[in-house]
């Protein structure tokens, strides 16, 4: 994306835009921005209701501004793009499109899918032992819509560049933002939403939208005052807003619901992911235009808040009307120009031409003259080479079926690395159980009994029962000996007396393996073999002393309902 862009995201009240260009892959220059408030009625949830009446709008209120830019990129927020996640295996990057319109019916649930364009992008490479996979970010736009910014597009005269999901857009600016190690939630205020980005070091772990920004705080604070749009935005900027939500009910409703809202996002992360904690929590977008705001978050959430005022990877270029302060309120525009989605109908695409400038007339003038020039030696040259060229077309045409067989082998190649993918992602831990419990048959004491087994994705507890420890110790012996057993953890042992001897329940958890049910088992030792290697071993070893356990009763025969 070469040369200066006009960066747009629409709202309902305020449209942004930004002269931008990208230097190189994680660098983004910034040369102008503004905020334009546009009348009522012209564009609502991303929806373009009057693209003649909006593209006058935005035209006046960017002449004479500084804008250049000819061509220009689109960030859509609405809740008409739907969007999900989505996990296939792993393969060469131009098939990736085809896999996700095949699986379209299985990600969104869409009657016409013809109605719609699906995009995507990678959001990480997730590698196992055994199986690699994408995790993909995948979005299904209404033709109708994309159709309704090309049309905006032209009555303002300029060229489309690329259309992009703003989840997208943010995505890309965030990952230059948040490099380092650790979990970090980026909450990004804008004016109409306040989006929470769930950050593992460059990876998006999770993104949500919440629908309260600064203008849900501003119209708070104006019906409470009874002021002007403009007052309610100075009185943010200049009182404290934990001051204003003591003195007025309405704005400290607006408060609650957006602290609410993004305490329950941060809490349902917690939840799902207690063994990656969130360390940091910064706040970026229109943040300093709500004076107290960072600080009603921090005691909100216990939790250290830190403004972000520089963005990473962005450069400033007119620093007598932009200031960082000023940029980080653009996240979505910026990234829109570093990895778009380019959301586009498929006539749209076979239409794009690349534009280019007539050339000078005195070097087309030149161009021909040494075009004749070169004329005769390339003429004499090819006759002088006719033969071998014959010869060596002949040679070509003898062997054209290589090239064929070469095709239909990668071909067949790619289709078999596809499914043997597919059939990698099927496999799970779960597949283990069959030869657990035959070996659990095998070495479980006579003197327990099992009441429960749960196993999920591989994660497994036993709940039993057993008369005495010794047996207890013994059967959590011979779960680690288990090759596909590991974190072999004995978490509870409840103690009891019951018919005059020891009753002991516990639970044990642990980590059940895949096992391959086709893996050849001919080589491993059996647990015979290993019973008879140790008799050999402890008829040649010395007797150790028996190990006694103070707290059991005189041994008795065990009988159903107890000792007897």
């Amino acid at each position: 994306m070469a040369g200066k862009v006009l960066s747009v995201s629409l709202g309902s009240e305020i449209v942004k835009v930004c002269e931008v260009a990208l230097a190189g892959k994680k660098k983004v220059q910034v040369f102008n921005a503004i905020d334009l408030i546009i009348p009522e009625g012209l564009c609502e949830d991303g929806v373009i209701l009057d693209a003649e009446a909006l593209a006058n709008a935005i035209k006046q209120g960017l002449a004479g501004e500084g804008f250049t830019a000819k061509r220009i990129v689109f960030t859509i927020t609405s809740k008409r793009i739907a969007n999900k996640e989505a996990v296939i295996p792993f393969c060469k990057e131009n098939r990736i499109k085809e896999i996700v319109e095949i699986n379209a019916s299985e990600y969104f649930p869409i009657t016409n899918l013809d109605n719609y364009t699906f995009n995507y992008s990678i959001i990480e490479v997730i590698q196992t032992e055994s199986v690699k996979n994408y995790r993909l970010s995948v979005t299904a736009t209404p033709n109708e819509l994309i159709e309704q910014y090309y049309e905006l597009a032209r009555a303002m005269g300029m060229t489309v560049e690329a259309i992009d999901y703003s989840g997208n857009s943010i995505l890309q600016l965030l990952k230059l933002q948040t490099a380092g190690e650790g979990v970090d939630a980026v909450l990004q205020v804008g004016a109409e939403n306040t989006v929470v980005n769930i950050m593992n070091g460059s990876t998006m772990v999770m993104q949500r939208s919440v629908p309260y920004g600064r203008l849900a705080i501003a119209d708070a604070v104006k019906s409470a005052r009874d002021i002007s749009d403009d007052e309610a935005d100075m009185v943010l900027i200049e009182e404290d807003l934990s001051r204003l939500t003591a003195q007025y009910p309405d704005v400290a409703d607006a408060v609650k619901m957006l602290l609410s809202s993004v305490g329950r996002i941060l809490e349902f992360y917690r939840a799902r992911n207690a063994e990656n904690p969130i360390e940091r929590i910064y706040i970026i977008g229109d943040v300093t235009s709500i004076n107290g705001l960072p600080e009603l978050i921090n005691s909100e959430f216990d939790q250290d808040v830190e403004v972000v005022e520089a963005l990473r990877g962005v450069e400033v270029k007119n620093h007598n009307v932009l200031s960082d302060e000023i940029v980080a309120n653009y996240l979505s525009n910026i990234g829109a120009v570093i990895e778009p989605m380019r959301i586009a109908l498929a006539s749209e695409k076979k239409g794009e031409k690349a534009s280019g400038e007539k050339l000078p007339w005195w070097i087309l003038i030149f161009a021909g003259a040494v075009a004749f020039a070169l004329c005769g030696g390339v003429l004499f040259a090819y006759f002088m080479n006719k033969s071998d060229n014959d010869r060596l077309r002949a040679q070509i045409a003898a062997i054209e079926d290589v090239e064929l067989l070469k095709q239909r082998y990668d071909a067949a190649q790619n289709d078999l690395t596809a499914m043997e993918n597919w059939y990698d992602s099927t496999k799970g831990a779960n597949e283990s159980a069959e030869r657990f419990f035959n070996d659990l048959e095998k070495m479980m004491p006579k003197d327990m009994a099992i009441t429960k087994f749960v196993s999920n994705e591989g994660a497994a507890s036993i709940e039993g029962v057993s008369y005495g420890k010794s047996s207890i110790a013994e059967f959590v012996i011979q779960l680690k000996k288990l090759s596909y057993i590991s974190d072999v953890k004995m978490d509870i042992i409840n103690e009891s007396v019951e018919d005059l001897g020891p009753k002991d329940t516990f639970t044990v958890n642990f980590n059940l393996l895949y096992d391959d049910p086709h893996k050849d088992r001919s080589e491993e030792v059996t647990e015979e073999e290993t019973e008879s290697s140790s008799e050999e071993a402890a008829d040649q070893a010395p007797a150790e002393p028996p190990i006694e356990f103070t707290d059991e009763t005189p041994p008795g025969e065990l009988v159903e309902g107890g000792v007897e």
